[in-house]
């Protein structure tokens, strides 16, 4: 079982419940490393002045804020920590608001809230009110050194903890002149066949249907180039992106309604841009690619090398053709 990141207490009035905080999301990124082409050794990075080009040893690395004039304002760790705010293990939830009120774009991170041992009875309780109420309780802790704005929710059995995106730090849509511009209302016979298009593709949502696909082909393609013998040619497969016939706006969703009726498969979207994959060369190729100028390149006595390591070398007379 995995440890929680956070143990302490959630409070509502005079209610407090002990509570443990469990991740919710466990991301999968593939990891990879920065290694050297031509023998695969990992590549190392290191700390390097830009005024001297001399490498700074991490206990003379200090952070610096930048100014607008271009100047830096150093700050040691001691006086950052000094502004860290104060570490509490409470989350008094000081509002409750309607769950639909909040856009889910403030959302961030979700945790899974559990109840600490002998704190079921109080747990369950506060669960079942913000069902029944059908609201969220808003409050504020500290997690990593940073204060958060959080959420809490009912969820399945639990409740679910999400950090929130302070208002300052979202992006507002009147900062995007690509939506000042005003486009033309649809007609009536275009939104009615959207429409339909809509509801001939209405479901339940059920997360379990959709994979990362990207993921799976990646590691799939890895893991074939890792079962290929040292020094084999890499083939990389090309993707192909074709563009369907243009048609206009009316056209293409009725004939995607057709399709779904049908019980046909959609076309793949039209993409934007051009897709380009070139194969990379292996380590081998590339040095032979470095060499072979190299190696055209005449040399002392007429002899022009095949390859870039010399190898013995056949003495010719004067016809050209090799001597005894």
């Amino acid at each position: 079982m995995s440890r929680p990141v956070w143990v302490g207490s959630l409070s509502f009035g005079l209610v407090s419940v002990p509570v443990r905080l469990y991740s919710a999301i466990s991301p999968r990124p593939l990891q990879f490393h920065l290694l050297h082409d031509e023998d695969g050794a990992r590549i190392q990075n290191k700390r390097v002045c830009s005024a001297d080009g001399e490498e700074v040893p991490f206990e003379h690395v200090v952070k610096g804020y930048a100014l607008a004039d271009g100047r830096h304002v150093q700050i040691t760790r001691g006086e950052l920590e000094a502004f860290d705010p104060e570490s509490a293990r409470s989350i008094e939830l000081e509002d409750f608001v309607e769950a639909g009120e909040i856009d889910p774009l403030y959302y961030d991170t979700s945790y899974h809230l559990v109840p600490a041992e002998g704190a079921e009875r109080a747990y369950a309780l506060l669960v079942a009110t913000l069902r029944e109420a059908g609201r969220v309780g808003i409050g504020r802790f500290v997690l990593y050194q940073k204060g958060h704005l959080v959420a809490v929710r009912p969820h399945g059995r639990g409740l679910l903890l999400s950090t929130l995106h302070y208002a300052e730090d979202v992006v507002s849509q009147d900062s995007l002149s690509e939506l000042a511009l005003a486009g033309a209302r649809p007609q009536e016979r275009e939104l009615e066949v959207a429409l339909s298009l809509v509801e001939a593709r209405a479901t339940d949502f059920e997360p379990r249907r959709y994979h990362d696909v990207h993921r799976e082909r990646l590691l799939a393609f890895l893991e074939r180039r890792a079962r290929k013998e040292a020094g084999g040619r890499r083939v990389h497969a090309g993707a192909t992106v074709q563009q369907p016939p243009r048609g206009d706006l009316l056209a293409a969703l009725e004939q995607s309604v057709a399709a779904l009726r049908a019980g046909q498969p959609l076309p793949p979207p039209p993409q934007q841009g051009a897709l380009r994959v070139r194969p990379q060369a292996s380590a081998h190729e590339a040095r032979e690619a470095r060499e072979l100028p190299q190696a055209r390149e005449p040399h002392g006595g007429g002899e022009t090398p095949t390859s870039g390591t010399p190898g013995p070398q056949r003495k010719t007379d004067g016809s050209g053709k090799p001597s005894a």
